[in-house]
This record gives structure tokens, C-alpha cells and sequence, in this order.
């Protein structure tokens, strides 16, 4: 190999060198091709204490995972992601710090009632949070019971409540409709729970449940939304009726409710008469009792054929009427409409039939009614009108020309377009020359002729240095 070497000039020992390093290359990238792990998100979005769970369930396997995303994300081989995924969703693991009925699979009988009704709390509470966080808006969620004791001789007045903290994603927000579902679905997983007593917060502790009726500290608030959201809804229904008779962004509509948050309750009492059974007078009410009693007062008749008609006998009878009687109990929740106000400006005069319709249009969409005093206002305004806002102090503000005023247009546009022409000017006259053009250098003849010429011109604008100009040199120029 060293005389074959030898023999090898330097050229072609450098391009088998060469040769010998790309091969290399070649093989360590091949290699690394073959043997290198293509990682894939197994969880994502996890909080420490399941990212630390998920972990230690791994290192069991015996399975090679990444953290990623400050440890938020878990990596693994992109081949074995469904098999580790099933594997340890088949586990019971105490995601999100909860447990659920899994926590009775292995029940010790030696267990207390207390610990058995504590650990009934703690599973009740895991499966109400694993069914909230199914919700795509939230990310994470914390349930909180309180269950009044109750033994076998003793009843518990007290009702049970529930707390709710909800942590929602980015940019999500949970609408009146969802809040009040988790309710009524927390509601129906617990025995004797209302609705109404449980609590929804959010991250910030913000109350996103209406409070319960009777609650002083936040009742003003409740009743302030619930006149918002029905003011809203009357006012988008006015609006959408406006919309389709005049057009979109033709009309306004605003309203403002009045509404009676007292619960009022009312029992009313009616007599029902009825008729007599014998038919021989009016209304004597219901038979409740009837008796009659037979005495004797001397030794019967022989040749009479009824007892009761013999001589010396007597009959009493007792007859007990008692009248009908109707009880009726009516409740009125709280949020009844007492009175509406409804004003509408549309953006064109309206006549007085015009006007009119509309009023019957906007009373019947908002369901306003004469004789309970709700108001309707109809208003219409040329479209052209414009209202300038008010000047602060101590500066004029011109009001604007009337759009037929020709010369104040014909005037703007001649100004514009001056504008425009001296800008063009301006970037002609800055404008760079040509890189294409290029600058031919003068000879020393042509140098010598310009330079005469430049003295010609100055000598003729100066008469007094005309005679001392040598006639050689204009010659010479000439």
C-alpha cells in the first residue's frame, strides 16, 4: 500500500482523500438517519402535577420520552403514540389532582362510615370535574361539595352547595346559557342540590352565576343584568324589524324596560254553592251528614201497616250542609315587565300614515301595550342632516360648505390637482440622470474652444472690456 501510494500523484492522492472523507460523511448521515427518533406529542396542554404523573407511568413502561414546552408537552416515538396512549388512559391516574368512582374498586371493609362518606364526596367531586372539563372552552376546573350530615334520627335542615372555580382557555368565554347548564348539571348530580346554590367563578374570581334570590350583597347587580339582557333582546328585535322596512344602518332602536322585582304571592278563597239534593230550593251547599231518629210514645195500631205511621210515634231527622270551598295559590316570580319605552329614529322624513305604521310595527315586535302605560316614539330625520360636535372653548370651527355649492368644489378640485402637478414636478426635477447615459470626456481642443467661447460671452456682457478683448482670440473662437 505505501509503494502504491507512492506511485500516486498529488492530484490523484487529494480526490482519494476526498473520496475516503464524503464517504465517511455519507455513512454517519446514514446512520443517523436510521437510527434517530421521530418524536410526536403524545399530551399536550398538561398542567406539572399531570405532566409529573404521565412521567413516572413512562419510566414504568420503560418508555424514552421529551419534554417540551417547559414541560407542558410529552414526546415520544411517533411509531409507539397510540399503544402508550391507550396504556395509560387504560390506568386509573389521578389527572387534574381528582379521582372518581374508580376510588371504590378496592373497598376496605374496615373502613369507617365517615371515611366511606368522605371518600363518596371526593369521587362525586372528580366525575362532576372530568364532565366539566369536556367543555372545549375550559381548560381547568375545581368542584367543591358541601353535604350537610344526615343520620337516621336526625334530619338536617340545612341544603347542600356547591363551588366552582373554572379556568378558561385564551380567548374563550363561557355565554349565560352554558353558565346555567353547568349549574343544572351539577344540580342533578347531587341529592336535594338546587340550582340556585351553586356558585361559578372564574379565574379571576369573577361571579359568572346569578345569585340567589334574597343574596343583599350582590341582588343589585343580578337585577341590573337581567334588565340589560331584556332591554338587549327587546332592542334586537326592534332593530331586526327596522332593518328589513328601511334598510341596514336606516334606523335606530333603543329601549328601556321598567321591571317589578317584587315576588308576589296570592290565595284566593271562593264558597261553591251547591244545589239542594231534593230539588226544593236554591243552593243549600254539600251533604256531609244525615241522620233520622224514630220514637214511640204509646203501643202501636194493630190494623196499621207501618210502624212509623201508628199512633203516638215521632221522627226526627238531622240533615248537615257544608259549603264548597276553592283555595287557589298564584306566585309571581321576580322580573315581570312593569312598563317599556321604545324610541326609533329612522333616517328620512316620515309622514304622519308612515309614522304610524311604524309605531304599530315597533309596538307589536317589542309587545308594548296602551293600558299598561308603555311608550313608543317614532322619530325620522332627513338623511343629509348632520350635527357638528361641540367646539371646545376658545377655538372656532367653520361649518362646512352645503354640498350644492359648485364653486367651493370646483375650487377644492382645481387646488387638488395644482397639488398633484407640483408634486410630479418635483419628482421629475429630483429624479437621478440615466445610469445608462454616459459622460464623454472633452479633448483638449474642445476644452480650449468651450473655454473661448465662456470668455466671448462674458466680454459682451461687459461693454466697458469689449476693446481690450485681443481679435486673435475671437477669431479663434469664431
Amino acid at each position: 500500500m505505501k509503494a502504491w501510494w507512492t506511485t500516486l500523484t498529488l492530484q490523484a492522492r487529494r480526490v482519494l482523500l476526498l473520496g475516503f472523507c464524503a464517504a465517511l460523511l455519507s455513512l454517519a448521515a446514514a446512520a443517523w438517519w436510521v437510527l434517530r427518533v421521530d418524536y410526536a406529542v403524545l399530551f399536550s396542554d398538561l398542567r406539572p402535577q399531570d405532566a409529573a404523573v404521565m412521567t413516572s407511568e413512562l419510566d414504568k413502561l420503560k418508555a424514552a420520552y421529551v419534554l417540551a414546552d417547559a414541560g407542558a408537552t410529552v414526546l415520544v416515538d411517533r411509531s409507539q403514540v397510540h399503544a402508550l396512549r391507550m396504556k395509560l388512559m387504560g390506568r386509573d391516574l389521578p389527572l387534574h389532582g381528582t379521582v372518581g368512582l374508580e376510588l371504590f374498586n378496592n373497598t376496605d371493609f374496615g373502613m369507617t362510615d365517615f371515611a366511606q362518606k368522605i371518600n363518596y364526596q371526593r369521587a362525586l367531586q372528580g366525575e362532576l370535574t372530568r364532565t366539566i372539563l369536556s367543555f372545549p372552552e375550559i381548560r381547568d376546573a375545581r368542584v367543591h361539595l358541601a353535604l350537610p350530615e344526615q343520620g337516621l334520627f336526625k334530619q338536617n335542615a340545612a341544603r347542600p352547595k356547591a363551588a366552582l372555580t373554572l379556568t378558561l382557555r385564551s380567548g374563550q368565554v363561557l355565554r349565560g346559557e352554558q353558565v346555567s347548564g353547568i349549574q343544572r348539571l351539577v344540580a342533578a348530580a347531587v341529592p336535594g342540590l338546587l340550582a340556585s346554590e351553586v356558585t361559578i367563578v372564574d379565574q379571576q374570581g369573577i361571579a359568572l352565576s346569578r345569585s340567589a334570590e334574597g343574596d343583599a350583597d350582590t341582588g343589585g347587580s343580578a337585577r341590573l343584568e337581567w334588565k340589560r339582557e331584556t332591554e338587549t333582546y327587546l332592542t334586537r328585535k326592534a332593530a331586526a324589524v327596522l332593518e328589513r322596512a328601511f334598510g341596514p344602518g336606516q334606523a335606530l332602536a333603543s329601549v328601556d324596560v321598567t321591571l317589578n322585582m317584587d315576588q308576589v304571592r296570592v290565595t284566593t278563597e271562593d264558597v261553591i254553592p251547591a244545589s239542594d239534593p231534593k230539588g226544593a230550593g236554591g243552593p243549600a251547599g254539600v251533604l256531609v251528614r244525615e241522620r233520622e231518629s224514630a220514637r214511640d210514645n204509646g203501643a202501636p195500631d194493630a190494623r196499621a201497616t207501618d210502624a212509623r205511621t201508628g199512633r203516638g210515634s215521632s221522627m226526627q231527622r238531622d240533615v248537615e250542609y257544608q259549603a264548597g270551598r276553592r283555595v287557589e295559590h298564584v306566585v309571581s316570580q321576580a322580573g315581570a315587565i312593569r312598563r317599556i319605552h321604545v324610541v326609533a329614529l329612522v333616517r328620512q322624513p316620515l309622514g304622519e300614515q308612515q309614522r304610524a305604521e311604524v309605531h304599530k310595527l315597533v309596538a307589536a315586535a317589542v309587545g308594548a301595550s296602551a293600558e299598561r302605560g308603555d311608550t313608543v316614539v317614532v322619530q325620522g330625520v332627513a338623511a343629509a342632516a348632520a350635527v357638528n360636535p361641540p367646539a371646545p372653548s376658545g377655538i372656532a370651527v367653520e361649518a362646512p360648505p352645503p354640498p350644492g355649492d359648485s364653486k367651493s368644489w370646483g375650487a377644492g378640485m382645481a387646488g387638488l390637482l395644482a397639488l398633484v402637478g407640483l408634486a410630479i414636478a418635483a419628482l421629475v426635477w429630483r429624479r437621478p440622470p440615466s445610469a445608462n447615459a454616459r459622460v464623454r470626456q472633452l479633448s483638449e481642443r474642445e476644452r480650449r474652444a468651450a473655454l473661448a467661447q465662456v470668455r466671448s460671452w462674458m466680454l459682451e456682457s461687459s461693454p466697458t472690456s469689449a476693446g481690450e478683448a485681443e481679435p486673435g482670440a475671437a477669431g479663434a473662437v469664431r
